[in-house]
């Protein structure tokens, strides 16, 4: 087996930015083992290739990302000799710690940096276009202008650990990689508003499937989890709102004013009038 080579910030990693993006095309460049002193994001975006961690091989398609850290020894094998592309960032140890000391403690970042294998997940279609369109303006800046390519850059890096891999770990629940996308698919666009049959129908399980696995890694039922979104929903618009009682809990997605309440008051231990004016 051939020795992993060490590549260091000071080579692939500008300086100045604290970060670097490069486009890759398998056919004209020379992989070997290796670990860096710094971080990398790659996102596979055409083809099929076997990505070599230590012992494992892992297939890796389209729309794939995966976060490196400097523990990770890894290494790219072409599958069947066909090519494949990528997009490769690489950012310094400081550009790290920096953005998950902002994130705090809420941010998974202990288990995305513990993690026994590489984190990676499958972009939708709508995220592997996101992030394609936001590259497509950094790359239309002047590289000349490094304060706001600089800046560009740490909006991306924010945007792909946020969006992409905040949920690709679990630190204590062990729940299977689809429940926590669906969790964290079930706090935006308006789904918790939606309901129960619209997790059932993200889902893309049996309504008794999701029911068994909600309760054994979340301990709640399905309805469970939808209310105690909307309830949190609830307390932040009275918290940072001035909109009427009655039309945040309707805007929540409940429909009933009294269950609602009963529902507040068992959580909070407070009316929702009360709990506006503390």
């Amino acid at each position: 087996m051939m020795e992993p080579k060490l590549l260091t910030a000071d080579r692939f990693v500008d300086a100045q930015t604290g970060c670097s993006y490069r486009y890759v095309v398998s056919s004209t460049e020379y992989f070997r083992p290796h670990y860096h002193d710094y971080y990398e994001i790659f996102i596979v975006l055409d083809g099929n290739a076997l990505h070599c961690v230590g012992d494992k091989r892992i297939r890796l398609h389209s729309k794939r990302a995966v976060f490196i850290r400097p523990t990770d020894t890894h290494d790219y094998i072409c599958e069947n000799g066909q090519p494949f592309s990528m997009l490769n960032i690489t950012f310094t140890a400081d550009t790290a710690h920096a953005l998950f000391d902002y994130l705090g403690n809420g941010f998974p970042s202990g288990a995305l940096l513990s993690s026994p294998l590489p984190p990676d997940v499958l972009l939708s279609d709508r995220e592997f276009a996101r992030i394609n369109q936001r590259m497509e303006r950094i790359c239309a800046i002047n590289p000349e202008d490094v304060d706001q390519l600089r800046s560009a850059l740490r909006i991306l890096l924010f945007e792909v650990f946020t969006r992409v891999f905040q949920h690709t770990v679990t630190e204590e629940s062990g729940a299977p990689i689809w429940l926590e996308n669906l969790c964290e698919q079930m706090e935006r666009d308006g789904n918790f508003i939606a309901g129960t049959e619209r997790m059932i129908a993200l889902s893309g399980k049996s309504r008794e499937h999701l029911a068994r696995c909600l309760q054994q890694y979340k301990g709640q039922s399905p309805s469970e989890f939808i209310n105690e979104l909307r309830l949190n929903y609830i307390a932040n618009m009275l918290r940072n709102s001035n909109h009427k009682i009655a039309a945040i809990v309707y805007d929540s997605g409940f429909n009933n004013l009294s269950w609602a309440s009963q529902l507040f008051k068992r959580k909070y231990g407070m009316t929702m009038g009360s709990f506006r004016q503390n």
